[in-house]
């Protein structure tokens, strides 16, 4: 897909809006039956829908008959209206996708997947142990199935022999799978070999990218690796995860609106409190400290330091906020997940941004949040930068959002013997800081 169209989906998907007290919809689906003029009846899906003069069709000579489309519509009566259509250039029968996976109980967990595009489903009984269940997608060829809740982890930790940080990764499996490879964090069978070392994910692994299912499973089976050879994986909350918990799909791939179509189950449902994924996500924390090194998606701000909170509790708080809500007269420590001068939210350490948050941080306050955390750098995603290091002088915050749908753009911060690197895709590194810098 082009930028061009990927642009006019992005502008056309919206799961449901207002206007004029219509509610409109979006439906992404194949096209079953057009008029040989536009203007007629179209049935795409399994809904009979009126194309008229008002209806704004993108590309229309490529919407046929078995192919797919976004279409935005809404309904009157017993009539269903198209207000806007935009071919998806891909047939059904490429998409595939999950395995989703719903605990029915504690003991009893439903498989769902997407294979050529033709949903299947199977129930796995009496789970006591984890069992490995196996020929489930072409990227997702096997996960492990514990029924055990999963538990949340420490707030802070001691400093690991070496880190690698990324953050941001979007959807973009495979560009994160060829960093981590290309610089020894995996195999090339997608197997941890970091050893003792730690890997943090700083937040919005979900979203935009099209490959979200495959990359969470990823990261739930190398985080369990990791344990096993002495080493972690800290994945940290970003806004987008926490918007998809809530039902705010505004930023979700159109590939899984066809799933959730096809599965009959939305997105946000697909990820919910009872799902494998869901209750996961739902165990993470908003902020972790590896070292020396404070790790938050967007920020830790002045005033959610004027609180005095620990980690601990901080993520504690972060966790019963799931999912998050909007609500006036909050603060970022009564609200932290929905608050905007909350961990997930705050953008005050950049000029440009810094007047929507009540001015710029400025390097007392952030040597306060510091040294009250024990930490040297605070280590943010959220906002993109040009490249992986830090966002000013003062050296404090170290920015590592970059754009992970582009490869020559991918970029990590790696901290090893307690030196600070910017890591690129190939494997090369960049010293951050001068080894006479105190």
């Amino acid at each position: 897909m082009n930028q061009r169209s990927a642009l006019l989906i992005g502008i056309l998907f919206t799961i449901t809006i207002q206007v004029h007290a219509q509610t409109r919809k979006v439906l992404f689906e194949e096209v079953n039956n057009r008029p040989d003029t536009i203007i007629g009846q179209w049935v795409i899906g399994n809904k009979n829908m009126i194309v008229d003069s008002n209806s704004q069709i993108a590309s229309a000579a490529q919407i046929k008959p078995g192919s797919l489309a976004v279409t935005e519509y809404f309904e009157v009566g017993s009539k269903t209206y198209v207000t806007r259509m935009q071919p998806y250039p891909a047939q059904a029968s490429e998409i595939n996708d999950g395995p989703y996976v719903n605990w029915i109980d504690a003991k009893t967990a439903e498989i769902i997947t997407i294979v050529k595009g033709k949903v299947s489903r199977q129930r796995i009984q009496e789970l006591t142990q984890p069992r490995v269940i196996e020929q489930l997608t072409p990227r997702v060829k096997s996960l492990t199935l514990d029924p055990a809740p999963p538990s949340s982890p420490k707030s802070e930790w001691e400093q690991p022999s070496r880190l690698m940080a990324i953050s941001d990764l979007e959807g973009n499996y495979l560009n994160a799978v060829r960093f981590l490879e290309n610089n020894k964090v995996i195999d090339n069978q997608g197997r941890w070999i970091w050893g003792d070392g730690h890997l943090v994910l700083v937040g919005d692994l979900v979203d935009r990218g099209k490959s979200v299912t495959e990359l969470m499973w990823l990261i739930h089976r190398l985080e369990n690796e990791a344990i096993k050879a002495g080493g972690r994986v800290h994945y940290v909350l970003g806004n987008h995860e926490a918007m998809v918990m809530g039902g705010d799909l505004r930023y979700i791939h159109p590939k899984y609106l066809f799933t959730s179509t096809r599965i009959g189950i939305t997105y946000d449902q697909l990820h919910g409190p009872n799902t494998e994924i869901g209750r996961w996500w739902r165990s993470k924390n908003g902020v972790t400290r590896v070292g020396d090194l404070l790790f938050v998606h967007g920020g830790y701000s002045p005033k959610l330091d004027a609180a005095k909170l620990e980690i601990e509790q901080l993520n504690r708080l972060i966790r019963n906020g799931l999912p998050p809500r909007k609500t006036a007269g909050t603060t970022p420590a009564t609200n932290p997940v929905g608050d905007m001068h909350g961990p997930f939210w705050y953008r005050g350490y950049f000029p440009q941004h810094a007047a929507a948050w009540g001015g710029l941080a400025t390097p007392d306050q952030l040597k306060q949040i510091l040294n009250r955390h024990n930490a040297k750098h605070v280590v943010i995603g959220h906002t993109v930068v040009d490249q992986v290091g830090p966002i000013d002088e003062s050296g404090f915050v170290l920015g590592i959002d970059v754009k992970w749908a582009d490869p020559e753009k991918c970029e990590g911060l790696l901290q090893e013997k307690g030196v600070l690197y910017r890591v690129l895709m190939n494997g090369q590194r960049q010293r951050l800081f001068p080894a006479n810098r105190k």
